[in-house]
């Protein structure tokens, strides 16, 4: 037998967080389909036994405490971690501080060498973005903290959009604080950023920035568009008085320092400052607006 032949293809280790969310599912399913091992790391390995029937390790653990997460990094060769928003918390942008300091303490110590940590267009700016300036300080906490680094700063979350689905169906209004409803902005599905991730974990490049967009930009009448096809009735986007801004958010149970930091966000965002730096790579994803609504409906209906 020649050197190498009948061998099987090494098996790389994975580490992801928010496995059993969107972006972190979207990369595990990527990472299990091009055959690499797939290590979840949950608060509540419950609510993963899907994965784990997939053959998917999943060790418990909280993403601000760094001796769980060390744990869960020890033997890998990468990671994609994220800070989860926590709407209820008291100071939101502490939280995201919390979570890189502990990110930061258990990378090195676990000797990991490839990192992929979720952040947002915006994440440049170090104040009026709301709670992306959370971002903004992770950012700078986990500068250098792997030999690998990248940071994914995301666009707006086409799936931000399912959070008013109801609505749309029920009185065919959708709510925007986006500024102007025809105003175009990047948007990405969460699930192309999960593919992303898994991307820049196996390739061979590191760059320390990826801008990552949808395949085109959308307003929020193209959402009410979406919406309207695939719900089959009229759908309008409106622009809520920026005086009510604040109520809606804590209505929709969103904590009362975390719905101003979105307030804040919005007026950003409406304003045109946040956007992308254009310092780091800039990709796009592939799926359009309207096939992440459709989905919704298809999965609501099911």
């Amino acid at each position: 037998m020649a050197p190498g032949q009948g061998r099987s293809k090494e098996i790389i280790m994975f580490v992801i967080a928010g496995i059993t969310g969107q972006t972190g599912g979207a990369a595990a399913g990527a990472l299990l389909a091009a055959g690499h091992r797939v290590r979840a790391f949950v608060r509540d390995p419950s609510r993963a036994a899907a994965w784990a029937a997939r053959g998917v390790e999943v060790v418990a653990g909280d993403i601000a405490d760094a001796a769980s997460l060390e744990r869960a990094l020890a033997g890998a060769q990468g990671a994609y971690l994220l800070a989860p928003p926590q709407p209820a918390h008291p100071d939101p942008v502490g939280s995201y501080v919390a979570v890189a300091q502990a990110v930061r303490t258990a990378v090195q110590r676990a000797g990991l060498e490839r990192l992929v940590f979720l952040s947002s267009e915006g994440a440049h700016l170090p104040a009026g973005t709301g709670p992306i300036r959370g971002l903004h300080r992770a950012e700078e906490i986990l500068a250098g903290a792997a030999p690998r680094l990248t940071f994914l700063r995301a666009a707006y979350f086409q799936d931000n959009w399912r959070a008013v689905l109801d609505l749309a169906a029920a009185q065919g209004i959708l709510p925007t604080m986006l500024g102007s409803p025809e105003r175009k902005r990047a948007m990405v599905a969460t699930a192309d950023i999960g593919r992303v991730a898994a991307d820049l974990l196996t390739g061979g490049g590191a760059p320390a920035i990826v801008e990552l967009s949808g395949p085109q930009d959308y307003s929020a009448e193209d959402a009410a568009a979406a919406m309207s096809a695939a719900l089959g009735r009229p759908v309008k986007a409106v622009e809520p008085p920026r005086e009510a801004w604040t109520g809606i958010l804590r209505d929709a149970g969103v904590g009362a320092a975390f719905a101003d930091l979105l307030a804040e966000m919005y007026d950003g965002i409406a304003g045109g400052q946040i956007g992308f730096s254009g310092e780091g790579e800039a990709r796009r994803g592939a799926t359009t607006l309207g096939e992440t609504v459709a989905g919704w409906v298809r999965a609501k209906a099911a």
